[in-house]
Parts: structure tokens; C-alpha cells; sequence
């Protein structure tokens, strides 16, 4: 199978340049085009998109810089590799092109290995990219298969048995995304540890956004795992019966704020509990109650705006032999469509992309404890999820009704 030759676009008003780039990279393999003017230049992007960019900085009538910024405007050509070429005094003209956009800078006369090693880079940090949007289109429209079969199947046991195939299905997907990530990072690496310092200086511009890259691969890789782990959980609470046993939820709690607290530090959202520290023990399962108290922050904290905050509370119930819990938020709240669907077959997910399958797992577990759950919301004015646990462990008649 033969494999793409990368396409490069020459950018010059000089044939002399124009010739001399062509020749060199032809010889190594690369395809080229070529634009005498910043206009012809934009004309040749519309019409196809090449793989690289290199733009020479002194044009008449449309400047390099004017090129580049019109290239970053187009959200096609947002990350299309550009090094800008120039004559003049490099110091200077380095500012300029990294303000308008571009990814590296190479000073005439150039130095062909030089040039060759930069275009190397670059074309493979494209290729990651390039692998990485294929792979989160195909990973769309399995989040959308996923949401078309859940909403399908109507008995719980036939979504058990389903879930698994797709969990391993989506966990296969997400497989290129990781070793591009890594792969990436290790050419990085490898890449500027090898620069001299004035190297890795002129490089900054295309470290910056290989950094970009990276982090959208993790990010995209985090939100995937979790939505996996969200999966896994509701297996395993419709396949494993309750293990009861001594159980302090401050402890319970902690451990969900610890796991939480990175994201919302990031988001600048206060995590907050009230009352905990005085709670009797209970007969819980402990990791089932940690899927109750994480389900419910981490559904409250993408609503909650920059400055909010997320409140634990609990509470003994006076003359009786449970224990009031509350998770509240100052998000922007929910609408009574959303609100009425919790804990029902058409519950409505407030996340982008999310299953609603958390809210779903939230009220097994309480059901499971012989406790109860409600939500109080209004659109504007935050939502609060109050739901109570016994102090004993249920019956058993009660946990198989």
C-alpha cells in the first residue's frame, strides 16, 4: 500500500526561493504547490488544504504575517502548520510571526538540514492530530450507538448484558488516542532535549502547540475513561449484591473530594462539607456509597460557574434511625423536564454527551440501603440532591423488592 506524500505550500514573490524550496523538498519525497502572493496563497487553501505552510515573511501587498493570521482565523487551517521564512533581522521578526500565529521560524540562507528536520517535526505532529480527530469521530458515533441501544432495551438484565460488549468496544477506541498520546510526548521529548538552547527559544511557538495537542488528547482520554468507568459501575451494581458493613462517611467523603478536588480547583469551584464529622457510623457498602457521593459532585460541578461552590451536609434525623444527606450546588439549576426524569428509564443528562446512567446508579444504591432520594432545583437557583441512609443495614426482603 502506498503510502501519502505529505503536501507542502510555498509561499514567495521570489521565483529564485520558490525554486530552490521546491527542488529541495521534491528530492526528499514531498509534494509541493507554490503562490507568489499572500492572495494567491489564500486562494490555493481554499481550494485544498496542505499538510504545511512555508511563508515567506516580505511580500508586497499582503505581508506573511497577514497570511498567517487570515490562515489561524479559518477553523480548517486553525492548526495547519506554518514556518515563516525571512531575510531580515530574526529577533525581531520571530515576535511578530509568533504573535500572528505561526508554529516555527527559519532565517535565510537557509540551512536545508535544518529545514528538512523542522518539516519532519511538524508533519508528524499533524499526523497525530489528523489520527486523533478520525478517531474521535468514530468514537462519537459509538457514544451515539451507545445512547440509541440503552434507550432501547427495556429490562435492566438486557442492558447488563449489552453494556459489556460496548465498554470493550469503546475501550478499543480509545487505544490510538493513547498511544498517540504517548507517542507524542516521547517525540517531544526527544525532539527539543536535542535543540540548543537558542533552538528550543526559536521553537517555543511549535512547543506551545504540540503542548495543546497533548493536552486535548488527555483530556479527551479522561472524559472517555470516565464515562467507561460510569458504564462498569452500573454493571456492577445490577450483576453484585450490597456488601454491608461498618462504614464512616466522613471517610466515604473524603476520599471522593480528594478525588475531585484537582478538576474542580482548575474551574475555581469551592468544595465544601457540613456536619459530617459528628455522624454515628453506618452498615454500608462502602463503595457503592463512594459511586453515590462521586456521581452526584462530579454531575454538579460542570454546572456550577467559576466561584461556586458544591456543599456536603448531613444530619441526624430527629426520632428516627436515619441520616439526611445533601448535595447541594449554585449552578445554574434544572429545567422541570430534566428534573421529573431522574431516576426514571427517560432520565435527561444535563453533561454534553453523557448517558444519565449516574443519576440511575445513585437511586439503585440508595434503594439498596433502604433509603430514599428527591432533588430540589430551579432553573437560576442551583440544585440540591437530599436523600436519607439507615443507620442499620436493610432487610434482605427489602433489598430484593
Amino acid at each position: 500500500m502506498e503510502t501519502r506524500r505529505a503536501k507542502i505550500l510555498i509561499v514567495d514573490d521570489t521565483p529564485a526561493n520558490v525554486t530552490l524550496l521546491t527542488d529541495l523538498l521534491e528530492i526528499n519525497g514531498y509534494l509541493t504547490v507554490q503562490a507568489t502572493s499572500g492572495h494567491e496563497a489564500l486562494d490555493q487553501l481554499r481550494r485544498a488544504t496542505p499538510d504545511l505552510v512555508l511563508l515567506d515573511v516580505r511580500m508586497p501587498e499582503m505581508s506573511g504575517y497577514e497570511v498567517c493570521t487570515r490562515i489561524r482565523e479559518q477553523p480548517d487551517t486553525a492548526l495547519l502548520p506554518v514556518i515563516m521564512i525571512t531575510a531580515f533581522d530574526p529577533a525581531q521578526e520571530r515576535i511578530h510571526g509568533i504573535e500572528a500565529g505561526a508554529d516555527d521560524f527559519l532565517s535565510q540562507p537557509i540551512n536545508q538540514q535544518e529545514l528538512l528536520a523542522r518539516v519532519r517535526s511538524l508533519l508528524r505532529v499533524k499526523t497525530l492530530h489528523d489520527a486523533v480527530k478520525a478517531h474521535a469521530g468514530e468514537l462519537a458515533e459509538w457514544n451515539k450507538k451507545l445512547e440509541i441501544r440503552l434507550s432501547q432495551e427495556a429490562k435492566l438484565a438486557e442492558v447488563a448484558r449489552s453494556l459489556a460488549d460496548i465498554t470493550h468496544e469503546v475501550k478499543n477506541l480509545i487505544m490510538p488516542v493513547v498511544t498517540g498520546t504517548e507517542l507524542l510526548e516521547a517525540e517531544l521529548k526527544e525532539l527539543f532535549a536535542k535543540l540548543p538552547q537558542h533552538e528550543r527559544e526559536n521553537g517555543q511557538a511549535s512547543q506551545n502547540m504540540c503542548k495543546e495537542i497533548t493536552e486535548m488528547l488527555n483530556n479527551a482520554s479522561q472524559r472517555i475513561q470516565e464515562r467507561v468507568k460510569e458504564i462498569g459501575d452500573c454493571v456492577k451494581n445490577l450483576s453484585t449484591p450490597p456488601n454491608f458493613s461498618s462504614c464512616q462517611v466522613t471517610g466515604v467523603v473524603e476520599s471522593v473530594l480528594k478525588t475531585l478536588r484537582l478538576v474542580a480547583n482548575e474551574k475555581r469551584i469551592l468544595l465544601r462539607t457540613e456536619g459530617l464529622g459528628s455522624l454515628p457510623p453506618i452498615r454500608a457498602d462502602e463503595r457503592r456509597l463512594f459511586n453515590v457521593f462521586y456521581n452526584l459532585l462530579n454531575n454538579a460541578i460542570p454546572e456550577v460557574p467559576s466561584g461556586g461552590s458544591v456543599t456536603v451536609k448531613g444530619s441526624v434525623e430527629p426520632d428516627s434511625k436515619n441520616i439526611i444527606f445533601s448535595v447541594a450546588d449554585t449552578g445554574r439549576g434544572m429545567s422541570s423536564e430534566v428534573r421529573e426524569s431522574l431516576f426514571t428509564n427517560r432520565v435527561i443528562s444535563r453533561k454534553h454527551g453523557g448517558t444519565g446512567l449516574g443519576t440511575r446508579i445513585v437511586k439503585d444504591v440508595v434503594d439498596a440501603h433502604g433509603g430514599w432520594i428527591k432533588v430540589e432545583s430551579e432553573e437560576g437557583k442551583g440544585t440540591t440532591f437530599v436523600f436519607s441512609l439507615p443507620f442499620e443495614q436493610p432487610r434482605q426482603d427489602a433489598i430484593n423488592a
